[in-house]
């Protein structure tokens, strides 16, 4: 997992790595300029005409380096524009303007708005950095307003100028509108809340040389889920295992109207490879599942007090479950065993805060919906605002909150929130949520803890769907459900 730090924090990360690596800063800056190049050419047509917007403090020496590094590369249609309005430069300002001389990268200085031209295709915003906090005047926020409206594309360097993204009210936001945001070294967690969108519509991140093991050892509240921290959770399967080894799941779920959300979490248990599936739900379904999926087996609803629970290894109950006094029974049944639980959906719409157990065992997972979730806990003017309540709900309550976002944030009993990196917008439809439900408690019977299989969980959905939206619009949850082995196999694979 990688830590998410504060822009304090990464201040003395870079002042860290030069002392103790014994990198002069304008060599870390070039390295971060590089990354930054690299990351925008995917993004941009050499053609096109490329205006880099700098201040004069570090952010505006990895503009003027991005312009010389971007001339190299064979942009030709560049020009930078600096801005007067800075009483001193940084050492490495000095030292790229300098180099940037001996280009034929146009220079300009820039007093007034009406030094800057009047639309810009591709504008690149070098002006102030991460270390900025203080109120803009009027002419930054004259500069950044004229930037916003007549620009086809704009990228960020590091953060869009004029956001703290150490505070989190942006109710009057007069900075930089970026599309992109190629940002150093680590995600800002800023980046991954909702309220983000008036500042990047998206970003990326680019390792610019900090050192990764002075990071890590920072204490961090957040940590950044990515594609190593998924491999080293993910069980491998061994020889002379069976489907005994891998667990056995039951499904609680569906109801006359809502039988197809049933058959999706289950599928998914069964996808994620979980060795044992018994779906509990309504008798006169049976016959569809056995044609539809033939690997599960069955059990009647209405007998679910009958059933030995000592023989699963997990029970994911609520998709399609339904609301009535019935279907609280069962929850509330089930609230009272010591399984490792999921609960989703209707298992969720059914319960009353005061209803979770007082003193769990620490394997209860709830995987809330924003509406969910306000609705059990109260609510919140803003995602960070109902991030801290779910943070500190977590802790009191000993259960695991699997707080869903187009960035899942999984809260735990320890406080600590793992930020889901992988999803995206194709996956928008009704039965996602219960294809992760399904996802974590196959991970659970394969003998994750809670919380490891409320992380793998959330990042293989994610990941799947990640995958499939590079050949498709819309991914639909069963599509992603029958590529989750393939997710699997794949994140398992040794480099």
């Amino acid at each position: 997992m990688l830590n998410l730090i504060t822009n304090q924090q990464m201040r003395m990360a870079d002042a860290y790595t030069c002392e103790n690596l014994k990198i002069p800063s304008v060599d870390l800056m070039e390295k971060a300029a590089i990354a930054f190049v690299k990351a925008f050419i995917s993004y941009c047509n050499p053609e096109r005409e490329v205006y880099i917007i700098v201040g004069k403090g570090n952010n505006g020496g990895d503009g003027l380096a991005i312009a010389r590094l971007l001339h190299q590369t064979g942009f030709k249609n560049i020009k930078v524009y600096i801005l007067e309005k800075f009483n001193s430069e940084s050492n490495d300002f000095v030292i790229n303007y300098e180099r940037l001389k001996q280009t034929e990268v146009p220079i300009l200085h820039c007093t007034a708005l009406n030094d800057l031209p009047p639309t810009f295709d591709v504008a690149i915003d070098a002006i102030l950095g991460s270390g900025f906090n203080r109120e803009l005047d009027l002419f930054f926020t004259s500069i950044f307003k004229h930037i916003n409206t007549n620009s086809n594309f704009i990228v960020s360097v590091d953060v869009p100028s004029g956001c703290n993204v150490d505070s989190f009210n942006y109710n009057s936001y007069n900075g930089i509108r970026a599309q992109l945001t190629i940002s150093f070294q680590r995600p800002k967690f800023f980046f991954t809340l909702p309220e983000s969108q008036m500042v990047t519509e998206d970003f990326e991140v680019v390792d610019i040389g900090l050192s990764q093991e002075y990071i890590q050892s920072i204490t961090s509240e957040y940590l950044w889920v990515d594609k190593e921290a998924a491999k080293s959770l993910l069980p491998r399967r061994k020889k002379f295992t069976h489907k005994g080894t891998y667990g056995h799941v039951l499904v609680c779920a569906g109801s006359p109207h809502m039988r197809g959300a049933s058959l999706l979490c289950a599928k998914a248990v069964l996808k994620t490879g979980a060795g044992l599936i018994t779906l509990l739900t309504n008798s006169d379904f049976f016959p569809f599942v056995n044609v539809l999926a033939p690997e599960l087996m069955t059990k009647n609803i209405n007998q679910f007090k009958d059933i030995n629970l000592e023989k699963f290894s997990s029970i994911a109950i609520g998709p399609g479950l339904g609301t009535d006094e019935k279907a609280k029974e069962l929850v509330h049944y089930f609230l009272r065993q010591n399984t490792p639980l999921v609960l989703d959906a209707d298992a969720l719409n059914v319960l009353q805060l005061e209803d979770f157990p007082k003193n769990p065992h620490e394997s209860l997972i709830i995987t809330p919906h924003v509406n969910e979730f306000d609705r059990l806990f109260g609510q919140h003017e803003s995602w960070y605002e109902r991030l801290q309540t779910a943070k500190k709900s977590a802790e009191k309550l000993k259960i695991i909150i699997v707080l869903k976002n187009q960035y899942t944030y999984i809260c735990t009993p320890n406080g600590k929130v793992f930020i889901n990196s992988t999803g995206n917008p194709a996956m928008a439809q009704g039965g996602m949520g219960d294809a992760l439900t399904g996802c974590i408690a196959a991970l659970l019977a394969r003998g994750l803890n809670p919380q490891e299989a409320a992380i793998l969980g959330c990042f293989i959905h994610g990941y799947t769907g990640d995958k499939l939206a590079q050949h498709y619009e819309v991914v639909s949850p069963s599509l992603l459900i029958d590529n989750l082995p393939k997710s699997l196999l794949d994140i398992s694979k040794v480099e």
